[in-house]
């Protein structure tokens, strides 16, 4: 694998942060800190960010936000995605109708990336904020290498075995269910306090280490029981793309402890529907049911 320019990276890191706080100004000295990045440098890239109208400097606050630039760059990007904003209007309508918290993911490389939000934050869910990354390992993701090549991302489990189980359930309902874990908490408050940054910063160490701990509990669930009691932390189900790949994930967040089975499978079918729905109207394909080797 090629060695990423450490400038390019930074680039990506700046813009990663700022797009995950959106509403927030930063100064130099700032995103050097929370970048991990020499003033000197930070100070030479944002100059040059700032010349393109990637960034944008306010004058007598002296904090950069995202420019119009970027504005540019998404809306091009909308055009050759436009299953995000039919997701978007999809997950608008969701959050009107379960009162509850809907994002919009996608893989990206190995990131998962929240691409849109809708509905008010529940207490007890994890903060979303667009822009937002989290590492893409088990037993996060499995919605997105259910139907197609897992065995990369099932390299990296504690127990392969398990969530071999854990995808053959996720294809049979057509979505995947994550239950409360001890670590959630804890990993919730890490991803808030980590959007955007680098992927060598040493709070991803952390996070890493947290999910790897995920994926050694019961997070994951392979079947559900009409009767019994569940503590859900999300639901998703896939939106696929022209080649039946899962393009973006539709997820319902911010559930009420002690979820029913049957309540857990009437969201999880309802959310089923609407990405079946979405990938209709994207002119997606369903893909033929299969079982990882």
């Amino acid at each position: 694998m090629a060695r990423p320019a450490l400038s390019a990276s930074r680039a990506v890191a700046v813009l990663n942060f700022l797009a995950a706080h959106p509403t927030e100004g930063f100064t130099l000295s700032d995103l050097a800190s929370r970048l991990g990045v020499n003033v000197a440098s930070a100070h030479a890239l944002l100059g040059v960010l700032t010349d393109v109208g990637y960034v944008t400097r306010h004058p007598r606050l002296r904090t950069f936000t995202l420019g119009p630039a970027v504005v540019a760059i998404g809306s091009a990007a909308l055009e050759s995605y436009p299953v995000v904003d039919l997701a978007r209007d999809a997950a608008r309508e969701l959050a009107a109708e379960t009162g509850l918290e809907v994002a919009v993911t996608a893989a990206a490389g190995n990131h998962i990336v929240f691409l849109a939000r809708a509905g008010e934050p529940s207490p007890r869910g994890v903060p979303v904020h667009i822009g937002q990354h989290v590492p893409f390992v088990p037993p996060l993701g499995s919605v997105f290498v259910a139907w197609g090549d897992a065995e990369w991302w099932l390299a990296d489990a504690e127990n392969p075995k398990v969530l071999r189980g854990v995808l053959d359930g996720v294809r049979r309902r057509g979505y995947s269910v994550a239950i409360e874990a001890d670590a959630r908490e804890a990993l919730g408050h890490a991803l808030d306090d980590l959007a955007g940054l680098p992927a060598d910063a040493e709070l991803h160490a952390n996070v890493d280490g947290l999910v790897t701990d995920l994926g050694r509990r019961d997070y994951q669930v392979r079947d559900l029981r009409a009767s019994r009691a569940y503590d859900v932390s999300l639901i998703a189900a896939p939106v696929f793309d022209p080649s039946g790949n899962v393009i973006v994930a539709i997820t319902l967040l911010g559930f009420d402890a002690g979820l029913l089975g049957a309540q857990i499978a009437g969201y999880g079918e309802r959310l089923r529907d609407i990405g079946l729905v979405v990938t209709k109207r994207s002119r997606g394909r369903v893909p033929s049911p299969t079982r990882v080797a």
